[in-house]
């Protein structure tokens, strides 16, 4: 069903638009201006800058679809580093760097759910750099030093969709789009057609083709649209699951090892 909610929430908005057209040509008497035949060149351009905007969109999603998979694995890469550090420094208490990654985990999470605000991300990461100083002064150096490229990594990626949220995809072509959209749907309402069955079809579908694909464009401009820990109202947010898994086998490890001890 939450595929189908930017198309219902669209419908609306073209309701309107066709009852309006109606209006003027069945209450008022207005026939129209032009033929809608001349509108096709504000069409075709309609559509040319909406395949321009949604490669564009689309390339930046599908890279941010990686983020959270990415940042998933090089956490576990982090993990499996603490865990050669604690069996090669007895000393050292692996459930405690465990539970300092978990930290950091969760911090990510609540940080891509707008729970915590990007300084707190930051910080977190800074407190998990903190205990990469803890190995080195421990004796454990190389394990610290094989560490502090993975913890660069996750940075690189939080810093990365960090640009994605706060950032547009050239905001002057979605001002042109804009524009072009409400001439278009202008151009409808003074356009003159051959038959009211074929106003009837024509109007909703071009008004639902174009608002629908702008209001499309700008949810895949922002796959990370995540508020007060919950998706927006439509489906074009990446998935998180990868940080959710990685997340519940670091807790049942931490788990496991509290029991055994």
């Amino acid at each position: 069903m939450l595929k189908w909610r930017l198309m219902l929430s669209t419908l609306p908005v073209v309701t309107v638009i066709l009852g309006v057209k109606l209006f003027l040509e069945l209450g008022m008497g207005f026939q129209g201006l032009i033929d809608f035949s001349d509108v096709g060149i504000i069409l075709t351009a309609g559509v040319f800058l909406i395949g321009f905007l949604l490669a564009g969109t689309m390339a930046d999603y599908k890279e941010a679809e990686k983020l959270p998979a990415e940042i998933s694995c090089t956490l576990e890469t982090i993990e499996e580093i603490f865990l050669l550090a604690a069996t090669d420094r007895p000393a050292l208490e692996l459930p405690e760097l465990r539970r300092e990654l978990l930290a950091m985990t969760d911090a990510i999470k609540d940080w891509l759910l707008r729970l915590r605000s990007t300084p707190e991300v930051y910080a977190a990461m800074s407190r998990l750099s903190g205990v990469l100083q803890q190995l080195e002064r421990a004796g454990a150096g190389p394990y610290a030093s094989r560490a502090v490229p993975q913890l660069l990594m996750v940075r690189r990626s939080v810093s990365r969709i960090d640009v994605i949220v706060r950032t547009g995809f050239l905001p002057p072509a979605y001002a042109l789009l804009e524009v072009l959209i409400v001439m278009i749907i202008s151009l409808m309402m003074i356009a003159q057609f051959r038959s009211v069955v074929a106003e009837c079809l024509l109007v909703p579908f071009v008004s639902m083709v174009n608002i629908y694909m702008l209001r499309l464009i700008k949810d895949v401009d922002n796959p990370f649209d995540f508020q007060g820990g919950a998706r927006d109202h439509t489906a074009g947010e990446v998935a998180l699951f990868p940080l959710d898994e990685y997340r519940a086998r670091l807790a049942a490890r931490l788990e496991v090892r509290n029991q055994a001890g």
